[in-house]
């Protein structure tokens, strides 16, 4: 059982994934869909280094999505916090230090959490996981999962299923963002659009 400053040391340590994940993706999304920025890149003469990056930030925001959504119980993540917030001890812990969870919206985030964990996008993030980046499937033997393979999308999808589900989170325990995520996300794709705007100009 976890104790109140485990809860908020477990969320924040979720939140600060998150953000990290939503600056990647950010970045991520101009270099494999702005139109004008890819013609730019493909009519330089360092087009290579540019898909290396492109690359490299869709793989983090992969792996970063998977941690968060990870089920190992000695990892931060919200399949665990989900597990922590269904203990009637903890909520009444939690209670005796002040942070009153309200029953009904708890009962719909983890309806939610049970979703997200079992969703489409999510599955077919983690067999490109599993078979891509933390590890490289054998070509010696076929898939025998049942998830789908990725599409572009899967990410974005799952981005903005995760974002208010942290947030959520946060609210149960009183926890203070600087700024909201949604805010972030914004000021990211605005930094990233400044950065992609100077590339190839």
């Amino acid at each position: 059982m976890a104790t109140n400053l485990e809860i908020h040391r477990t969320i924040r340590a979720i939140t600060l994934g998150l953000d990290e994940t939503i600056a990647f993706y950010e970045t991520y999304v101009p270099s494999g869909q702005n139109a004008a920025l890819i013609e730019r890149v493909n009519n330089s003469d360092y087009y290579p280094a540019f898909n290396v990056i492109s690359d490299a930030l869709h793989r983090e925001t992969i792996l970063g999505l998977c941690r968060i959504w990870d089920t190992r119980n000695d990892t931060a993540n919200l399949n665990r916090l989900a597990g922590e917030f269904r203990d009637t001890q903890v909520l009444a812990d939690l209670q005796s230090a002040g942070h009153s969870v309200d029953q009904t919206a708890l009962t719909k985030w983890l309806a939610e959490i049970d979703t997200g964990s079992k969703s489409d996008e999510l599955l077919a993030l983690k067999r490109a996981r599993h078979r891509a980046l933390a590890h490289t499937a054998t070509p010696n033997e076929p898939y025998k999962g049942s998830a789908r393979v990725a599409v572009y999308g899967d990410e974005r999808k799952l981005l903005e299923c995760t974002i208010p589900l942290v947030e959520e989170a946060g609210k149960f325990i009183g926890y203070s963002y600087l700024s909201p995520l949604g805010d972030m996300r914004r000021i990211r794709h605005a930094f990233a659009k400044r950065f992609w705007d100077h590339i190839g100009s």
